[in-house]
């Protein structure tokens, strides 16, 4: 076991005996063998890290208590964590397993930080990978997902990936490395128990080389997924652009043939499901305006591009015309604000994601075309307090170099501007209600600046 553990460390170079390691140790057999080996082989510039997630009571404090036993008879430091699982994984709306996962990789990475170690070493042992990869299948997962664990990924190295649970008990036995039993591993209530316990034994009984043979396969899987990578990064230079925080896909640019599976490649990082992107695929050819979510994301479907971008605004309506006042927030940080004339000028506003400055000037000697993100109002034809809001249904303006009135939604149709660009539309609106400018697109005749203007209120806008 020891020859095999220090072969894999340097066939996959995870680390040298010069680098420092945080042992994640939670008592059980893996992680206890795993440290035992370190030291064994050399490696003395380790500490430990020991997570306490209060879910097994008395059983939780016992594994804290032999792992700091362990670290006090071989001198090594100890870093341990206390966390409230329970309520964690309540705020957040996710499983146990989830947020005891969420919690304990960002509390190591945080120890890392702070104490310089070079390696994040965890102990997951061939039959973790194995299960990962059923756990996977069964949720639905591109190629990526069938390939295992990494045995380096950032930081965080998995030495003992080589290993059957069943030879890192054996060696834990044979040694005298103390552990404990985590009770909940016989528990079926987790779906991931019920694949070691239910589903991995019936499949052994019929490949006595289940695991080795499981092994063999991922390691094929992991290089038909480089070759697929490498034609994905093809198809994002093609077909991608990212801007402001969007991403945009040229639907021209995808290919014909299995749509559905490059559109999950490019998608799947902004959590959207398989059958999502099987939606999204069969939508292509369809009428533009359909949206569809992930948990994080939302993805339009425009004339010729796939627009996604952040939920972080809310998300968008299938809507032509407009957003009620509902949907305004009265604050500088939301959608609406107001504006008084006495301390205006020099002022920075934040609406949304974008930002307004404002100056007073005198109208002498003024360019006044000083495109899109500026405007030049007459000061005097204004009506104050200003109010910065978004548009809503009913909105009309008489757009500058115009004749008449315009319907604002009839004018972003002219403009072709998509359902995120209407929603993040701002107006700049006179206290009589009238529009005086659409942000960053148009301004309105009526407040024009003319031969008998005397002051200016120059509006400049821009995104952050």
């Amino acid at each position: 076991m020891l020859h095999q553990f220090t072969s894999y460390i340097a066939h996959n170079k995870l680390f040298c005996h010069t680098d420092s390691l945080l042992v994640t140790v939670s008592g059980g057999v893996d992680s206890m063998t795993l440290l035992h080996l370190l030291l064994a082989a050399g490696y003395s510039k380790v500490g430990v890290a020991h997570c306490n997630f209060r879910l097994r009571g008395k059983e939780s404090d016992g594994d804290e208590q032999l792992v700091r036993q362990r670290c006090a008879q071989e001198n090594i430091p100890l870093f341990v964590a206390h966390f409230d699982t329970d309520r964690y994984a309540e705020q957040k709306g996710i499983s146990i397993q989830m947020a005891a996962r969420e919690l304990r990789y960002a509390w190591f990475e945080e120890v890392a930080a702070e104490h310089g170690f070079d390696k994040i070493a965890v102990a997951h042992n061939a039959n973790d990978e194995v299960e990962t990869f059923f756990l996977n299948l069964t949720r639905g997962t591109g190629l990526r997902g069938l390939t295992g664990m990494a045995a380096a990924q950032a930081k965080t190295v998995r030495p003992l990936l080589f290993a059957p649970r069943t030879e890192i008990l054996q060696y834990a036995r044979e040694h005298g490395i103390r552990f404990r039993e985590d009770s909940s591993n016989g528990q079926v209530k987790y779906a991931r128990n019920r694949i070691r316990i239910n589903v991995l034994p019936e499949l052994a009984k019929l490949n006595p080389s289940f695991l080795p043979t499981m092994q063999g396969n991922m390691e094929r899987l992991r290089a038909a997924q480089r070759l697929v990578a490498g034609m994905v990064d093809d198809l994002q230079k093609k077909a991608c652009t990212q801007k402001e925080g969007r991403l945009y896909i040229k639907i021209a640019e995808l290919p014909a043939e299995q749509r559905d599976f490059w559109l999950f490649e490019l998608l799947h990082e902004r959590g959207f499901s398989g059958a999502t992107v099987g939606d999204i695929a069969a939508a292509l050819n369809g009428a533009p305006g359909k949206i569809f979510y992930s948990p994080t994301h939302q993805l339009l479907k425009d004339r010729e591009m796939l627009i996604v971008a952040p939920k972080e605004g809310g998300k968008i309506e299938e809507e032509e015309e407009g957003l009620s006042t509902e949907d305004w927030r009265p604050n500088a940080t939301g959608w609406a604000v107001e504006l008084k004339e006495e301390g205006l000028a020099g002022q920075e506003v934040k609406v949304g994601s974008a930002v307004f400055s404002f100056e007073i000037i005198e109208a002498t000697n003024v360019r006044l075309n000083q495109g899109s993100s500026v405007a030049l109002l007459d000061c005097d034809t204004l009506q104050f307090p200003l109010r910065l809001r978004r548009w809503q249904a009913g909105d009309r303006f008489a757009p500058l170099g115009m004749k008449g009135e315009k319907k604002l939604s009839d004018f972003f149709t002219d403009s072709k501007l998509t359902l995120f660009e209407k929603q993040e539309q701002l107006l700049l609106c006179s206290a009589n209600g009238d529009v005086a400018w659409v942000a960053g697109r148009r301004m309105d005749n009526r407040y024009r600046v003319t031969k008998s203007t005397r002051r200016i209120l120059k509006a400049s806008w821009r995104k952050f």
